[in-house]
């Protein structure tokens, strides 16, 4: 019963952290609840809408979806996860587990926190930290394959790496190599039947396997404090297999260091420092009498980065829309949003938004829309030469209504994902007929 108590404690306080704490930090989380929206409302993913990552992510959090379709799921499904995740890293340090809980919440100087929102980053850190935890415990050489493999089928090019110190058994131990093998194996055949069935499997290649070229060089993003900080790791690492070079899991982890490929910032290079930290608190010594003190800078953690976070959201408001409840953002964001809606609500004509991902998602899912091509417009996720694809689309649209955002087109970075060039396109195919805040409305004939 107390362990029982304990779990709802920390689920709880999870899903508090996700809903209402971390909100500056949630990232790509309306993109990844849209993927399993689709998904249950019976949409085919790579064929009725794009995705360049394979199926397992958007499955597994499609299953609660099936019950009550709103983002509570999702986020009730990742504190739960969450909790398992922590289970299993205080079964492989013990209570030195509370300084690991410590790491992950860390929002500054390095955004540790933003891995523990759902999505294929979080399920990627979730599998190796449990492959680590089986390699230890002796688990069936299946039973380790397959953690692999579905690595593999949640991320195609980090799940390919990551196999690859396996071959080390292939010189020494080979029945040891083909087991795991087998196990590597089973979730990717799985996966690929799936495709087959739902004749899904030439849309998968194209935006999963040959897309990667456009991505790769589109998508390379550096962030100069976060590759120190990813060298700092590589060299810790390199150094525990100068130290130790029989330990096969050392190389398993350097090898995850290419989770941070193309895009090397604070949202893939986190996933990294967490298995980093891992190692460092896994030998050190540790009086659980510290624990109570920990447990109140993290309470105190939290109340400090409530204040931070509704400090720059200015004028918080609690939204709750059709699918999506307890969303908070700001003041304005809200006033353009509902004057934005009410103007959608008096057309008579198909509603293309074509802005950031994140919220196309939240405006065709509000209104129970299915969601394309269209509603995730960025670099590398069209597939080999899928601007020029998405261009005939466009071309090919009559009598449709487009939704841009202003600030979006002339923002400089240089680092968005947006297709500006995409968005330009519309305009000048198009009649701009009306501006809502930010929003611009334009009629294509």
């Amino acid at each position: 019963m107390k362990k029982i108590a304990e779990n709802i404690l920390i689920t709880s306080f999870f899903f508090l952290a996700l809903v209402f704490i971390f909100t500056l930090s949630r990232g790509d989380t309306f993109v990844n609840y849209g993927f399993s929206y689709a998904i249950s409302k019976g949409e085919i993913p790579y064929k009725d809408f794009n995705l360049v990552i394979p199926l397992f992510g958007p499955f597994i959090y499609s299953i609660g979806l099936l019950m009550y379709q709103n983002i509570i799921t999702i986020y009730l499904e990742q504190a739960i996860m969450l909790t398992v995740f922590f289970k299993i890293v205080k079964k492989m340090i013990g209570e030195r587990s509370i300084l690991f809980l410590l790491f992950l919440l860390l929002p500054y100087p390095i955004a540790i926190v933003s891995v523990i929102f759902p999505g294929y980053n979080f399920l990627i850190l979730f599998l190796f930290i449990l492959f680590l935890y089986c390699y230890k415990k002796e688990k069936n050489e299946i039973i380790l394959g397959t953690i692999l493999g579905l690595i593999f089928c949640t991320k195609q090019t980090i799940g390919l790496i990551l196999f690859l110190p396996t071959f080390y058994y292939l010189l020494n131990n080979k029945k040891k190599f083909l087991k795991m093998l087998i196990g590597y194996i089973i979730p990717i055949v799985i996966m690929i039947i799936y495709l087959l069935c739902t004749k899904s499997f030439s849309y998968f290649l194209d935006l999963c396997i040959l897309g990667l070229f456009d991505f790769g060089t589109k998508n390379q993003q550096i962030d100069i404090y976060y590759l120190i900080l990813l060298i700092i790791g590589i060299i810790y690492l390199l150094y525990r297999i100068f130290k130790d070079k029989k330990n096969i899991l050392n190389y398993y982890a350097l090898v995850f260091a290419s989770v941070t490929i193309p895009i090397i910032d604070y949202y893939h290079v986190s996933l990294f420092l967490v298995v980093i930290f891992f190692f460092l608190i896994e030998n050190i010594t540790w009086n659980i009498k510290y624990n109570k003190y920990i447990l109140l800078f993290i309470f105190s953690l939290n109340i400090i980065w409530c204040f931070v976070s509704y400090y720059f959201l200015e004028e918080p408001l609690i939204q709750n829309n059709n699918h999506f409840s307890l969303v908070i953002n700001r003041k304005s964001y809200v006033t353009n949003s509902d004057n934005l809606l009410k103007y959608i609500n008096t057309l008579d004509r198909e509603v293309i938004y074509f802005m950031r991902g994140s919220e196309n998602y939240y405006y065709k899912i509000i209104n129970n829309k299915k969601i394309n091509y269209f509603d995730l417009p960025n670099y590398g996720n069209y597939g080999y030469n899928g601007i020029e694809k998405m261009k005939n689309k466009i071309t090919e649209t009559k009598n449709v209504y487009y939704v841009l955002d202003r600030e979006l087109l002339s923002n400089k970075d240089k680092n968005q994902q947006y297709i500006k060039e995409l968005g330009k396109y519309v305009i000048n195919k198009s009649n701009k007929v009306k501006s809502i805040g930010i929003y611009d409305i334009y009629y294509k004939e």
